[in-house]
């Protein structure tokens, strides 16, 4: 398979559109990567092209070790500092941060404004920089209400795992401080952002943040039935955009997490949270498909599902069917598909006015 749609791409690349569609689409009425028809065996190559934009320069980044956080520049330090001012357009650049010290103190990148009058906490997908062009753009956007914004560092031990519970706490302690040393008004709203693995953190977040404060939510492509994603990831019989992807996790896998090659299943990588000392997640409960619907204000959270999601499977928002939670249509292929559809941005945010 990977030999025929490497031909269809040379192909493509000397002019051959007569005999295959382009894959890009010229009309603004389409999505920018859209093959048209389905290539050999069905496959389609649209939702491969747009995870991977988004990625798009980070793409090395979350392949590589990740940086040190040792650099990091007190809290209370940071707030006392002015802001930047930063014309809009250019993104709004966030300094990495010590919310709390020790071997599992929390750091962040910090998006700070002038007077704010609220705060967004920031869950990053699997491997993606805090401080990447993704959480950038969310900061400019989120400026313009008035809102500054924290990007949490998740932590990636040794071997690594995964405990999404934990982060959500950390999350929240680390708004709340934020809030309190940046002179965020403490009546102001706490509003949650997460993509992919950080959209089940953020879910988490919301769940945890209940009875202690108001909150809203805005996730894309959650992680929110993991056993229904790990089998997408491990599975054998698939599209191309699948295959594509899961070799690029491999690779992350691999690349910056130091596993062997090959790299152990995403299942095995998934159940390691069990036997860890002092972790908190317990993915049978904690997996948002199994709580989301008893939850007593489905308004509060924003959960929007791409047309279709080569890295966490197409199955994700099945649950939403059988207790009609509410769901929001990204309207674009691929797993996290900002880069091909960039009102989605703001969608997110205006879901947590």
């Amino acid at each position: 398979m990977r030999l025929v749609i490497t031909g269809l791409l040379a192909a493509g690349s000397i002019g051959c559109s007569a005999f295959w569609p382009t894959v890009v689409r010229t009309s603004p009425d389409e999505p920018l990567f859209h093959s048209g028809f389905p290539l050999v065996g069905g496959a389609r190559l649209d939702s491969a092209l747009c995870s991977l934009a988004t990625v798009g320069p980070d793409a090395t980044v979350l392949t590589s070790p990740p940086e040190p956080t040792d650099s990091a520049v007190d809290l209370a330090r940071a707030c006392r500092a002015p802001a930047p001012f930063v014309e809009p357009g250019h993104g709004r650049p966030g300094e990495l941060v010590r919310v709390t010290g020790g071997a599992d103190g929390i750091r962040g990148f910090l998006y700070r404004i002038r007077a704010p009058t609220g705060i967004v906490v920031v869950f990053s997908g699997m491997g993606m920089p805090a401080a990447g062009w993704v959480n950038e753009r969310f900061a400019e956007l989120a400026a313009r209400r008035g809102w500054m914004v924290f990007a949490l560092v998740r932590q990636e031990p040794r071997p690594i795992y995964f405990d999404p519970l934990k982060e959500a706490r950390r999350g929240i302690e680390a708004a709340d401080r934020v809030a309190q040393e940046c002179g965020v008004p403490a009546s102001s709203e706490l509003r949650i952002l997460g993509v992919s693995l950080g959209g089940m953190e953020a879910l988490l977040a919301k769940r945890e943040a209940l009875g202690r404060r108001s909150a809203k939510v805005a996730v894309l492509d959650a992680l929110i039935d993991p056993l229904q994603a790990t089998s997408n990831l491990d599975s054998f019989w698939h599209s191309v955009s699948v295959d594509s992807m899961q070799a690029y996790f491999r690779r992350i896998l691999i690349g910056r997490y130091r596993e062997k090659d090959p790299p152990p299943s995403f299942q095995e990588i998934m159940d390691r949270v069990d036997s860890q000392p002092g972790a908190l997640t317990k993915v049978g409960a904690d997996a948002p498909r199994q709580w989301l619907c008893k939850q007593p204000d489905p308004s509060a959270y924003a959960i929007f599902i791409s047309d279709t999601d080569p890295v966490l499977g197409d199955g994700q928002g099945d649950f939403a069917r059988e207790c009609q939670f509410p769901l929001r249509r990204a309207k674009v292929p691929g797993h996290v598909p900002l880069a091909c559809r960039l009102e989605l941005f703001e969608e997110m945010l205006q879901a947590l006015r």
